[in-house]
Parts: structure tokens; C-alpha cells; sequence
């Protein structure tokens, strides 16, 4: 049997469950390793084609075939081996560029020059956060909540994401999974870090960390980014709230229950719907904010954005004195 392992983040995890797998349908199972971008193609076919009579069955893993020119070649080539004897993994890595588009996605000449040989397993970033949250909520016996909450701090890597559910196993050891007091060892990812000094702005009115965080790390979109989000998630439950459909006060199970399901379409993002226990979190602070404050900000969250990429400004500047001006 040969797979042929294809996709971005989540492909490790992918292989890793495969692996598994097989080791256990298959009790000592031996394994060959190559590395397609180190010049081993005729050590890989030599493995391919020679069979030992004394081993019922072997287990042989070829990485990073995005690193082969004339792929389409190599899995013609495939096709000249017997495989009752032989298990194969091929594994191709796609990456994103600094825009998040994927730059090498293997082509549909490829795949389908792949088919005739293997068994496919897409792996790819869109499609497979679901099995992230699961191997997250399987691995620390947590709810869906947590379980979004920690890849959202620890981000999508699948290596990292696996390195820190160990910590955490090890440091809880018996005792159940508590985010909160797990928070002190993780190891959290840019992008949520900036998230929590972006709410501080917003909900403790502190700007100083945040500042300082964007001099030294020079990471205005994503700040844009999150911050602009962050306020239009607060005008859309501003707004139901005026509209008498939310309350500061309402019960969690009610909102779950009954409110969120005719609601969740307005806070689709990225194709997933947020949390509904996360948007609940917000209600004790829009009694801080009127809307039209709200559409004041994202208003001049826009402008401060136009201005940095058309050079309006000198740097920096102008998104420093949107966060200085924000609570007035």
C-alpha cells in the first residue's frame, strides 16, 4: 500500500496518526527513512524494489517530495514496484508565503498522477482545524471551549501545539486540565499575546505594554487586524443589545441554548463560527461602550490603517496615536 500525505500545518499530525496506526495493525514493524530533497533517489528505488523473504512486511517513509522537480516522473516510477510486501508514505509540504497563500500547492497533474498508484490524505490548514481541536480535547480531557482557547494561544503548529500539551500533561500529571492555571508555562504565540495587550486597551484602558510591544515587534497589521475585529464583534453585540435581543445579565445556558443558534451567522468568521461561551465573556463590558464610540473607533481604525500603508505618515505614528487617542 503507498499513501501519498499532502498539505500545510496540520500534515504532521496527519503522518503521525497514520504511523500509529500502522505500528499497530502491524507488530514490529521495521522502517526505512529517506529525505527526498538529499539526493537519495537511487537509495530510495534500490528499498522499493528489493524484497527480503524473511520480513512479511516493511514500513518505508519518503519526506519533503515537494523538494523533487519532475514529480510527475517519480510517481510514474512508482508504479514499476510490487508493494504486497512494502508499505509506503510519501509526504509533500506545502507552505505559506508572508500573505498566507499557500506558494508550492501541489497540482492537479500531480495528484492525479498520484492516484493511480496511492491512497491521498489532504492535510491541509482549511480544512483540518477540526482534527487539531480534537487531538487538543482528546490529549487534555478539556471542553471544546478550552480547547479553542489553547490553539488560539499556542497557535497552529502542530510540533509546538504537541510540545505543550506534553508540558502541560506533565506539570498537571493526575490532576484535570485547568486553562487558567496552565497559563503560566505555555509558551503563547504573537498573535494572542498581542490579543490579550489589544483588550487591555480596549477593557483596562492600557496602552504602555502595547506600544511597546508593537515597537519592538513591528507587527501593526496584525494589530489592525485584531483590533478591528475585536471592536466589530462589540458593535454587532452592542446592537443586539439595543435591539433588546442580548442582556449583560442573561443566563449562559439561555444564550447558548436559545439566542446563539439565531445569531452565530452574524459571528461567522474565517468560515467558523465563535464561541458562543467567548462572546458571552463580552456582555460584562458593553456597558461600557455606546455604539456609536464603537463605530467612532473602527472608523479611525480604518483611517489610521490607510494612512500607515499609503505612507500618509511617518511609520508607526499614526496607529500610535490612534492607541493613545482610544478611550477618548
Amino acid at each position: 500500500m503507498v499513501y501519498f500525505l499532502y498539505g500545510d500545518i496540520p500534515l504532521q499530525l496527519k503522518y503521525e496518526v497514520l504511523i500509529n496506526k500502522l505500528h499497530e495493525e502491524n507488530s514490529n514493524l521495521p522502517e526505512k527513512f529517506f529525505d527526498a530533497s538529499q539526493d537519495e533517489m537511487e537509495s530510495i528505488f534500490q528499498a522499493l524494489s528489493s524484497n527480503n523473504m524473511f520480513i512479511p512486511i516493511e514500513l518505508i517513509v519518503i519526506k519533503n517530495l515537494d523538494k523533487l522537480k519532475n514529480l510527475s516522473k517519480f510517481f510514474k516510477g512508482l508504479q514499476e514496484f510490487n508493494y504486497s510486501k512494502k508499505i509506503v508514505i510519501l509526504t509533500y509540504n506545502e507552505f505559506f508565503n508572508d500573505f498566507g497563500i499557500v506558494q508550492n500547492e501541489v497540482s492537479k497533474t500531480i495528484l492525479k498522477s498520484a492516484e493511480k498508484i496511492c491512497k491521498l490524505i489532504s492535510a491541509r490548514k482549511a480544512d483540518e482545524k477540526k482534527s487539531l481541536l480534537f487531538y487538543i480535547k482528546e490529549n487534555l480531557s478539556c471542553s471544546d471551549y478550552d480547547a479553542e482557547k489553547f490553539l488560539e494561544m499556542i497557535g497552529e503548529d502542530f510540533s509546538k501545539l504537541k510540545n505543550e500539551i506534553n508540558k502541560v500533561n506533565n506539570f498537571f500529571n493526575t490532576v484535570p486540565f485547568n486553562l487558567e492555571k496552565a497559563l503560566p508555562i505555555l509558551s503563547i504565540n504573537k498573535e494572542f499575546n498581542l490579543n490579550l495587550l489589544c483588550q487591555d486597551l480596549i477593557y483596562k484602558k492600557q496602552d504602555k505594554n502595547l506600544i511597546l510591544n508593537l515597537k519592538n515587534t513591528k507587527n501593526y497589521m496584525l494589530f489592525l487586524n485584531i483590533i478591528s475585529e475585536e471592536i466589530t464583534i462589540l458593535i454587532k453585540l452592542k446592537n443586539l443589545e439595543e435591539r433588546g435581543i442580548i442582556s449583560s445579565n442573561i443566563n449562559f445556558n439561555l444564550f447558548k441554548n436559545e439566542i446563539y443558534p439565531t445569531i452565530k451567522e452574524i459571528f461567522k468568521n474565517k468560515n467558523r463560527y465563535i464561541h458562543p461561551y467567548s462572546l458571552f465573556l463580552k456582555f460584562q463590558y458593553l456597558k461600557l461602550f455606546k455604539l456609536n464610540f464603537l463605530e467612532k473607533k473602527l472608523n479611525e481604525c480604518l483611517e489610521a490603517e490607510f494612512k500607515f500603508k499609503s505612507g500618509l505618515t511617518d511609520g508607526f505614528s499614526s496607529i500610535e496615536l490612534f492607541i493613545i487617542n482610544f478611550n477618548n
